[in-house]
């Protein structure tokens, strides 16, 4: 269980930090919920579009994680 808890906290730790390094087009809003992707190029992008609303068309190498914005400013996984 703490093992589990443990990989939780790193993993949020890890997509958190990543999102302030992604590319963002808007100003993220408190309890909204978002998008990271990988681009093509590498790169990370915070988006308001989900995977399945992207269709035929997904223009990312891969989607990373769905998140919300906390109030500390800190983001749930």
């Amino acid at each position: 269980l703490l093992a589990r808890q443990a990989q939780k906290i790193r993993e949020r730790v890890e997509v958190s930090e990543r999102i302030y390094t992604a590319a963002i087009g808007f100003e993220p809003l408190i309890g909204q919920t978002y998008y990271l992707y990988v681009r093509k190029d590498g790169t990370d992008l915070l988006s308001l579009v989900a995977p399945h609303e992207w269709g035929r068309s997904f223009p990312f190498e891969r989607f990373v994680a769905k998140v919300t914005m906390l109030a500390d400013h800190t983001w749930d996984v």
